[in-house]
């Protein structure tokens, strides 16, 4: 506790700072707008429904999960809808959700390499400019790297024994994560194919599978029950892709009114099926748009790239050493930063969207610092680093 105080504290006050400073420098940025998570949580407030976020469009929505816009009707109900003092709650929420990352940054750093890789990592992270700045968009982006690299940081956690609570508990992490963002899900399935110990856990992948599915169905019963088809977390997800690589002239935000006109299940059912047709007509274009859309994800925020490709560089260093001591204790990570990023390269890329893969990048370049301050000695050398230690202990449980 004494080592994580600090950097909770210290993240925290560099994040509420950057709030204050922001706050008085770029004031439009308290007004709500068009921020859908704010739209709908002013549905919820004042009519007690989950609604569509855009103008002129009454219907019932799946366009964001429900987590987030809940969190923010919650701040409504205190300090006013669309208020610039609940904008300012919900940007103090969000650091205090950044900042506490550091602390699981710091956790699985410690698991997978030492206690001084940890601190390394916890340290970047609680001091990363960028990162800091990112609690002032008035998105789910701090919560979801929170529940992303929690429930990660659980999942590393899970031992061969019978005990089922741990399981449970990670499982029911993976499903309020997928609430907030269903992106977060992606690489579980391959999370659950390494816990199962080549078939002789299935037992427990199951329960673990079974729990993140109970969290996620009574919200998947709700868009049947309002929308008449299947839609598990969100409406919007080829839609998305439709626009990135169609053009935006038909999202509900402009002024084409298809959205409005049509409901939001049947646009999106519309939008899904051209953007299939287009891959299936233009698939040279759409794979290269996709590997332009690949390299911005690794270099965004752009008017913090050098620092985004020092701490890309960083990660894959520090992944090859966790390669190199255990390619068991590697595979997780892989997995996270190979599957998370798909859905972004075939549709958009800016930096919330990179963002909840942030702290295993930092974890992996505190990794890569920690050894290159042992290899350089002069006293900061440890033990930690020389001793299979945590790390044995987490891969015996990736087999």
């Amino acid at each position: 506790m004494k080592r994580l105080a600090p950097i909770f504290g210290a993240g925290l006050v560099l994040r509420l700072a950057l709030v204050a400073y922001l706050a008085r420098a770029i004031p439009h940025m308290l007004s709500w707008g068009t921020n859908e998570a704010g739209g709908i949580a002013r549905w919820i407030v004042t009519n007690h429904t989950f609604s569509s976020p855009f103008h002129d469009a009454y219907g019932p929505t799946a366009w964001l999960g429900p987590i987030y816009p809940g969190i923010i009707a919650v701040v409504f109900l205190i300090f006013g809808v669309q208020t610039p003092v609940s904008a300012l709650v919900v940007m103090c929420f969000n650091a205090t959700c950044s900042a506490a990352t550091g602390i699981i940054v710091y956790e699985i750093g410690k698991a997978i390499r030492s206690e001084r890789a940890g601190l390394f990592a916890g340290w970047m992270w609680a001091l990363s400019p960028y990162v800091a700045i990112l609690p002032y968009v008035l998105w789910d982006t701090a919560l979801s790297a929170l529940l992303f690299s929690g429930a990660l940081l659980l999942t590393t956690r899970l031992g061969a024994s019978s005990a089922l609570t741990p399981w449970i508990v990670c499982g029911a992490t993976w499903g309020v994560a997928a609430l907030v963002s269903p992106a977060l899900l992606t690489p579980l399935p391959v999370l659950a194919l390494l816990l199962s110990d080549r078939g002789r856990r299935w037992g427990r992948v199951i329960v673990l599978a079974m729990c993140t599915g109970l969290v996620i169905v009574p919200w998947t019963i709700r868009n049947y029950v309002v929308f008449h088809e299947i839609m598990p977390i969100r409406s919007n997800g080829l839609a998305e892709v439709y626009f990135a690589n169609c053009g935006f002239e038909t999202h509900p935000l402009g002024p084409s009114m298809e959205y409005q006109t049509l409901g939001e299940a049947a646009f999106t059912a519309q939008a899904g099926r051209a953007a299939v047709e287009y891959v299936r007509s233009h698939p040279a274009t759409f794979v290269r748009d996709s590997l332009r859309r690949a390299l911005l994800f690794w270099i965004y925020p752009i008017n913090f790239w050098p620092l985004s490709l020092a701490i890309d560089f960083g990660a894959l260093t520090g992944l090859i050493l966790v390669f190199r001591k255990t390619r068991q204790l590697a595979l997780p990570l892989i997995a996270v930063l190979a599957l998370y990023p798909l859905i972004y390269y075939a549709s958009q890329v800016v930096s919330r969207y990179r963002h909840p893969i942030d702290p295993i990048l930092y974890v992996l370049s505190g990794v890569a610092v920690s050894r290159i301050l042992q290899l350089g000695g002069k006293g900061w050398a440890s033990t930690d680093d020389r001793k299979p230690g945590a790390s044995a202990a987490v891969a015996s449980r990736f087999p």
